[in-house]
Protein backbone atom coordinates (compact mmCIF):
# COMPACT_ATOMS: atom_id res chain seq x y z
CA UNK A 1 0.00 0.00 0.00
CA UNK A 2 3.06 2.02 1.16
CA UNK A 3 4.73 2.05 -2.36
CA UNK A 4 1.60 2.81 -4.15
CA UNK A 5 0.82 5.74 -2.31
CA UNK A 6 4.17 6.83 -2.97
CA UNK A 7 4.17 6.26 -6.91
CA UNK A 8 0.68 7.89 -6.88
CA UNK A 9 2.27 11.29 -4.76
CA UNK A 10 5.18 10.89 -7.18
CA UNK A 11 2.57 11.03 -10.31
CA UNK A 12 0.56 14.06 -9.09
CA UNK A 13 3.98 15.86 -8.02
CA UNK A 14 5.39 15.50 -11.62
CA UNK A 15 2.73 16.57 -13.23
CA UNK A 16 1.86 19.68 -10.78
CA UNK A 17 5.62 20.55 -11.95
CA UNK A 18 4.65 19.84 -15.91
CA UNK A 19 1.95 21.94 -15.24
CA UNK A 20 4.02 25.04 -13.41
CA UNK A 21 6.41 24.70 -16.37
CA UNK A 22 3.76 25.07 -19.51
CA UNK A 23 2.25 27.86 -17.76
CA UNK A 24 5.06 30.08 -17.29
CA UNK A 25 6.25 28.71 -20.56
CA UNK A 26 2.71 30.15 -21.89
CA UNK A 27 3.51 32.88 -19.85
CA UNK A 28 6.56 33.86 -21.69
CA UNK A 29 4.98 33.22 -25.26
CA UNK A 30 1.88 35.70 -24.32
CA UNK A 31 3.94 38.81 -23.85
CA UNK A 32 3.73 40.68 -27.20
CA UNK A 33 5.44 43.75 -26.35
CA UNK A 34 7.53 46.30 -28.61
CA UNK A 35 10.72 45.67 -28.43
CA UNK A 36 12.85 49.47 -27.97
CA UNK A 37 15.96 49.79 -26.60
CA UNK A 38 16.86 51.70 -23.19
CA UNK A 39 18.01 54.57 -24.01
CA UNK A 40 16.70 55.30 -27.42
CA UNK A 41 13.08 54.27 -25.69
CA UNK A 42 14.17 57.13 -22.44
CA UNK A 43 14.57 59.80 -25.42
CA UNK A 44 11.51 58.92 -26.90
CA UNK A 45 9.86 59.75 -23.34
CA UNK A 46 9.01 56.41 -23.54
CA UNK A 47 10.14 55.19 -20.09
CA UNK A 48 11.46 56.89 -17.33
CA UNK A 49 14.45 54.86 -15.37
CA UNK A 50 16.08 55.94 -11.80
CA UNK A 51 18.95 54.30 -10.39
CA UNK A 52 19.49 53.74 -6.93
CA UNK A 53 22.49 53.18 -5.55
CA UNK A 54 22.44 50.66 -2.46
CA UNK A 55 26.05 51.14 -1.61
CA UNK A 56 29.21 50.53 -3.82
CA UNK A 57 28.14 46.96 -5.04
CA UNK A 58 24.62 47.05 -5.69
CA UNK A 59 21.87 49.19 -6.99
CA UNK A 60 18.47 49.62 -8.08
CA UNK A 61 17.27 50.34 -11.48
CA UNK A 62 13.43 50.84 -11.80
CA UNK A 63 11.83 50.99 -15.31
CA UNK A 64 8.45 52.92 -16.05
CA UNK A 65 6.74 52.05 -18.85
CA UNK A 66 5.15 55.47 -19.77
CA UNK A 67 3.09 53.81 -22.85
CA UNK A 68 -0.11 52.06 -23.12
CA UNK A 69 1.82 48.77 -24.41
CA UNK A 70 3.95 46.06 -22.77
CA UNK A 71 7.47 46.76 -23.98
CA UNK A 72 10.16 44.07 -24.22
CA UNK A 73 13.39 46.73 -23.68
CA UNK A 74 16.83 45.25 -24.51
CA UNK A 75 19.16 46.77 -21.61
CA UNK A 76 22.25 48.16 -21.64
CA UNK A 77 25.11 45.54 -21.33
CA UNK A 78 27.14 47.93 -19.92
CA UNK A 79 26.17 51.18 -18.30
CA UNK A 80 27.39 54.08 -15.93
CA UNK A 81 25.67 55.48 -12.83
CA UNK A 82 26.56 59.44 -12.52
CA UNK A 83 25.87 61.49 -9.51
CA UNK A 84 23.84 64.25 -11.25
CA UNK A 85 25.33 66.87 -8.78
CA UNK A 86 29.06 65.53 -10.41
CA UNK A 87 27.60 66.75 -14.09
CA UNK A 88 27.35 69.94 -13.23
CA UNK A 89 30.69 70.91 -12.19
CA UNK A 90 31.81 69.70 -16.23
CA UNK A 91 34.34 67.18 -17.21
CA UNK A 92 36.89 65.23 -15.38
CA UNK A 93 40.17 64.43 -15.58
CA UNK A 94 41.78 61.78 -18.56
CA UNK A 95 38.88 60.49 -20.46
CA UNK A 96 35.88 60.38 -18.05
CA UNK A 97 33.01 63.04 -17.75
CA UNK A 98 32.21 62.27 -14.50
CA UNK A 99 33.88 65.50 -13.56
CA UNK A 100 33.09 67.34 -9.97
CA UNK A 101 31.44 65.83 -7.17
CA UNK A 102 32.56 64.10 -3.85
CA UNK A 103 30.76 60.77 -4.88
CA UNK A 104 32.37 58.27 -7.18
CA UNK A 105 30.43 57.57 -10.57
CA UNK A 106 29.82 53.24 -10.68
CA UNK A 107 29.47 51.34 -13.61
CA UNK A 108 28.25 47.76 -14.31
CA UNK A 109 26.37 45.52 -17.15
CA UNK A 110 22.25 44.29 -17.37
CA UNK A 111 23.30 41.54 -19.84
CA UNK A 112 21.57 38.68 -17.74
CA UNK A 113 19.00 40.49 -16.03
CA UNK A 114 15.68 39.90 -15.40
CA UNK A 115 12.50 41.00 -12.67
CA UNK A 116 9.03 42.21 -11.30
CA UNK A 117 8.27 42.95 -14.62
CA UNK A 118 9.01 39.86 -16.32
CA UNK A 119 12.05 37.71 -16.92
CA UNK A 120 13.69 38.85 -19.62
CA UNK A 121 16.11 36.52 -22.41
CA UNK A 122 18.93 37.95 -24.20
CA UNK A 123 19.17 40.96 -21.73
CA UNK A 124 15.48 41.80 -22.54
CA UNK A 125 13.26 43.07 -19.59
CA UNK A 126 9.37 42.83 -19.80
CA UNK A 127 7.48 45.58 -18.31
CA UNK A 128 3.63 46.00 -19.14
CA UNK A 129 1.88 49.30 -20.27
CA UNK A 130 2.03 51.90 -17.74
CA UNK A 131 3.51 49.71 -15.01
CA UNK A 132 7.05 49.53 -13.11
CA UNK A 133 9.93 47.13 -13.05
CA UNK A 134 12.92 46.88 -10.67
CA UNK A 135 15.96 45.35 -11.36
CA UNK A 136 18.87 44.60 -8.98
CA UNK A 137 22.28 44.76 -10.24
CA UNK A 138 25.95 44.88 -9.37
CA UNK A 139 28.23 47.40 -9.43
CA UNK A 140 31.47 48.66 -9.43
CA UNK A 141 33.13 52.14 -8.40
CA UNK A 142 34.95 53.93 -11.11
CA UNK A 143 36.47 57.20 -9.02
CA UNK A 144 39.37 56.21 -6.78
CA UNK A 145 39.38 58.38 -3.96
CA UNK A 146 35.94 59.85 -4.18
CA UNK A 147 32.85 58.77 -1.40
CA UNK A 148 30.93 55.89 -2.55
CA UNK A 149 27.46 56.07 -4.32
CA UNK A 150 24.73 55.96 -1.66
CA UNK A 151 21.11 56.08 -1.72
CA UNK A 152 21.28 59.49 -0.54
CA UNK A 153 23.18 60.85 -3.60
CA UNK A 154 20.86 61.37 -6.89
CA UNK A 155 22.27 59.22 -9.60
CA UNK A 156 21.39 58.83 -13.30
CA UNK A 157 21.92 55.71 -15.79
CA UNK A 158 23.78 56.57 -18.81
CA UNK A 159 25.51 54.56 -21.65
CA UNK A 160 28.91 53.87 -20.39
CA UNK A 161 30.69 56.04 -23.03
CA UNK A 162 29.26 58.93 -21.59
CA UNK A 163 31.65 58.15 -19.04
CA UNK A 164 34.57 56.93 -20.60
CA UNK A 165 36.12 55.33 -24.22
CA UNK A 166 38.18 52.93 -22.50
CA UNK A 167 37.22 49.59 -24.06
CA UNK A 168 38.97 47.61 -21.75
CA UNK A 169 36.88 49.41 -18.85
CA UNK A 170 33.44 48.96 -20.86
CA UNK A 171 34.36 44.74 -21.58
CA UNK A 172 34.68 44.43 -17.44
CA UNK A 173 31.24 46.25 -16.99
CA UNK A 174 30.19 43.79 -19.53
CA UNK A 175 31.36 40.95 -17.88
CA UNK A 176 30.10 41.98 -14.50
CA UNK A 177 26.64 42.20 -15.93
CA UNK A 178 26.49 38.69 -17.89
CA UNK A 179 27.82 37.33 -14.32
CA UNK A 180 31.07 36.18 -16.01
CA UNK A 181 33.21 37.25 -12.63
CA UNK A 182 32.46 38.35 -8.95
CA UNK A 183 31.83 41.71 -7.66
CA UNK A 184 35.04 42.29 -5.39
CA UNK A 185 37.33 40.88 -8.47
CA UNK A 186 35.74 43.26 -11.00
CA UNK A 187 36.17 45.85 -8.90
CA UNK A 188 39.81 45.26 -8.81
CA UNK A 189 40.05 44.93 -12.58
CA UNK A 190 38.10 48.45 -13.05
CA UNK A 191 40.40 50.72 -10.61
CA UNK A 192 43.44 49.26 -12.30
CA UNK A 193 42.09 50.31 -15.44
CA UNK A 194 39.71 53.59 -14.32
CA UNK A 195 42.21 54.88 -12.03
CA UNK A 196 45.69 52.75 -13.03
CA UNK A 197 45.81 51.56 -9.32
CA UNK A 198 48.56 48.96 -9.42
CA UNK A 199 48.04 45.37 -8.51
CA UNK A 200 50.43 46.24 -5.73
CA UNK A 201 48.49 48.65 -4.85
CA UNK A 202 45.12 47.45 -4.90
CA UNK A 203 47.04 44.11 -2.89
CA UNK A 204 47.75 47.16 -0.31
CA UNK A 205 44.71 48.67 0.14
CA UNK A 206 42.48 48.59 3.67
CA UNK A 207 39.05 48.11 3.72
CA UNK A 208 38.84 48.21 7.61
CA UNK A 209 41.41 48.59 10.23
CA UNK A 210 40.04 47.33 13.40
CA UNK A 211 40.43 48.39 17.12
CA UNK A 212 43.10 45.27 18.05
CA UNK A 213 45.17 46.06 14.85
CA UNK A 214 44.35 43.64 12.34
CA UNK A 215 43.40 45.08 9.51
CA UNK A 216 40.78 43.68 6.93
CA UNK A 217 41.69 44.05 3.15
CA UNK A 218 39.87 44.96 -0.16
CA UNK A 219 41.25 42.07 -2.07
CA UNK A 220 43.08 38.83 -1.62
CA UNK A 221 45.03 37.23 -3.97
CA UNK A 222 42.44 35.37 -5.82
CA UNK A 223 40.48 38.26 -6.29
CA UNK A 224 43.83 39.26 -7.92
CA UNK A 225 44.46 36.45 -9.95
CA UNK A 226 40.59 36.90 -11.48
CA UNK A 227 40.84 40.64 -11.69
CA UNK A 228 44.01 39.99 -13.92
CA UNK A 229 42.86 37.28 -15.91
CA UNK A 230 39.23 39.39 -16.71
CA UNK A 231 41.78 42.86 -17.79
CA UNK A 232 43.90 40.19 -19.98
CA UNK A 233 40.23 38.50 -21.49
CA UNK A 234 38.84 42.66 -21.53
CA UNK A 235 41.96 42.99 -23.85
CA UNK A 236 42.10 39.96 -25.74
CA UNK A 237 38.66 40.50 -26.86
CA UNK A 238 38.59 44.01 -27.60
CA UNK A 239 41.37 43.83 -30.23
CA UNK A 240 39.21 40.96 -31.70
CA UNK A 241 36.37 42.83 -31.89
CA UNK A 242 38.52 45.54 -33.34
CA UNK A 243 39.96 43.07 -36.37
CA UNK A 244 36.87 41.44 -36.75
CA UNK A 245 33.71 43.65 -35.94
CA UNK A 246 31.85 40.14 -35.74
CA UNK A 247 34.11 38.37 -33.12
CA UNK A 248 32.43 36.37 -30.44
CA UNK A 249 29.74 38.58 -28.20
CA UNK A 250 30.90 40.15 -25.14
CA UNK A 251 30.51 38.17 -22.24
CA UNK A 252 30.19 34.67 -23.82
CA UNK A 253 33.17 33.44 -22.28
CA UNK A 254 34.01 32.97 -19.15
CA UNK A 255 37.16 34.83 -16.68
CA UNK A 256 39.17 32.52 -15.37
CA UNK A 257 38.29 31.20 -12.14
CA UNK A 258 41.56 30.40 -10.60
Amino acid sequence: MSSCRLVMGLTVATLLFASSLTGAESKSKRFTGDRVELFAALEADQVAVKLIPKNAEQATVIVENKTKRPLSIKMPEAFVGMPVLAQDFGGGGNDRGGGGGSNQSMGGGMGMMGGMGGMGMGGFFNVGPERVGKIKVKTVCLEHGKEDPNPRVPYELKPITAFTQNAELIEVCRMLGNQKIDQVSAQAAAWHLSDGLTWQQLAAKVKVRHLNGRQTMFFNALHLNKALAAVQEAKRRTQDSEQDPEATSPGELSVSQR
